[in-house]
């Protein structure tokens, strides 16, 4: 038997890799805007008064230290809906078809809107924060 009559090692070619579906640059973009939104109402709302009494659990959280999850985290899920749909599309042949740079820019969009939420959180706490 020659060498060259064996069979092939892996006779089918792998799969092409599967892109996101359009729903999830859709909603990292609109979850990127609720975050900044949300980050931009952030400082407006009251603060705490007795940070100890607070943890202490002597007095009820305010309206922000309820609130300040919202956005942290969003900005978190929103990023990362945005990163994978980029990272999926990576391996695509250029250039990319309509629809694909449409969800691109939403993911890019997203992206953006969701670090700049995040950069106003953390601005906002850095300059309210508790004081010694």
């Amino acid at each position: 038997m020659l060498r060259n009559d064996l069979p092939p090692l892996n006779p089918d070619p792998p799969p092409q890799p599967r892109l996101a579906p359009a729903w999830v640059s859709f909603a990292a973009a609109w979850l990127g805007l609720i975050v900044l939104v949300a980050a931009i109402v952030f400082p407006f709302l009251p603060g705490s008064r007795n940070p100890r009494a607070e943890l202490e659990h002597r007095q009820e959280y305010t309206a922000a230290d309820k609130f300040i999850p919202v956005p942290i985290y969003g900005s978190v899920v929103a990023m990362f809906l945005g990163i994978v749909v980029l990272w999926q599309m990576r391996r695509e042949r250029r250039p990319l078809p309509d629809a694909l740079v449409a969800q691109r820019l939403q993911a890019l969009a997203g992206i953006i809107l969701a670090v700049l939420g995040a950069a106003i959180i953390y601005i906002a706490v850095a300059f309210r924060g508790p004081r010694s």
